[in-house]
């Protein structure tokens, strides 16, 4: 039979899960889908509390698992230990804390997940700094045998939103489906779409304005580009420079 002290418990838990579930399940604004626009690469970084590491989660495992699954979204990810990289760049960082509930066997837990990248002040335009662009957060529980398992689940959830919102602002190769403006059309007239195809045929590599990968020109995918958006490279270098990064179908 559960006690006062445990119901009590048990109804602060049950606030703190139901917090959580809505945090992650509506959907996000559109100014925090705008603020992925555009970003090429980011890097992941896990910071685990103490009573977190002492249930078995590992720092390591959570940025590998991480970043392979944004990898495979076709997110380029920035490798957490050259420092030299991150610097300035864009990075989520994985924060998980474990707090243990006296008497109980089970651990309640709160999982922060953040992109942070350089911005600057609109009144200071050359002042840049730090801020957080994309925040989703959750709270649960679970036993502390099950710890390490139920927090690794609960973070593919939260990237897969991550994913969403990005994917809605970002084209990629392995979501390459693109909107009316990207694709030509007949009716956009196709002497136009011929001239300007010819205007880039002396470069090497062309992209879309509106997506971050570039291609060799008789990649399939490049095909598709509406001429209005292509743009055209002379070498790779200029097309990483501009923030554009290599398609993994024509490998160029």
């Amino acid at each position: 039979m559960m006690t006062g002290r445990n119901w009590t418990v048990a109804i602060v838990l049950g606030l703190w899960l139901s917090a959580g579930l809505r945090s992650a399940s509506v959907s996000q604004p559109n100014d925090k889908q705008k603020s992925l626009r555009a970003i090429a690469g980011v890097a992941v970084i896990a910071r685990c509390g103490k009573e977190a590491r002492e249930a078995g989660l590992k720092q390591e495992d959570i940025e590998k698992e991480v970043g392979a699954r944004l990898q495979k979204a076709g997110v380029k990810v920035v490798h957490e230990f050259d420092r030299r990289e991150i610097a300035g760049r864009p990075y989520l960082e994985i924060e998980v804390k474990a707090y243990k509930i006296p008497g109980q066997d089970m651990l309640v837990d709160n999982v922060d997940i953040l992109l942070k990248q350089e911005t600057s002040l609109i009144r200071n335009p050359e002042e840049k700094i730090n801020a957080i662009t994309w925040r989703l957060g959750w709270l649960s529980h679970a036993s502390p045998s099950r710890f390490a398992k139920h927090i690794q689940e609960n973070i593919r959830i939260m990237i897969d939103e991550f994913l969403r919102d990005y994917l809605a602002v970002n084209k990629t190769v392995e979501d390459p489906a693109t909107d009316a403006n990207d694709v030509a059309s007949p009716t956009q007239g196709q002497q136009a779409d011929s001239d300007v195809r010819a205007s880039v045929v002396e470069y090497k590599y062309v992209a879309s304005k509106n997506s971050a990968v570039f291609h060799k020109p008789d990649c399939r995918w490049a095909k598709r580009i509406s001429a209005g958006n292509l743009v055209g490279y002379k070498s790779r270098g200029e097309a990483t420079s501009s923030g554009k990064r290599p398609c993994k179908t024509c490998k160029p």
